[in-house]
């Protein structure tokens, strides 16, 4: 037992680091998404679409 807790004493940064890259990329997947259910509802570019008018981004 004292030999696993030595071992993720020794080695925590080789643990910890890629956990926070994985975990800092999903964040960053998760706010990518976010600014899609606001689309065309910006008060920046509030109007009403023509009915052949495509949205204004995607």
């Amino acid at each position: 037992m004292t030999n696993f807790l030595q071992l993720g004493h020794d080695h925590w940064f080789h643990t910890l680091v890629p956990n926070g890259y994985v975990f800092g990329c999903c964040l960053d997947r998760k706010s990518d998404e976010k600014p899609t259910a606001f689309r065309n509802k910006s008060m920046l570019f509030r109007r009403e679409l023509r009915p052949n008018e495509e949205i204004t981004w995607k």
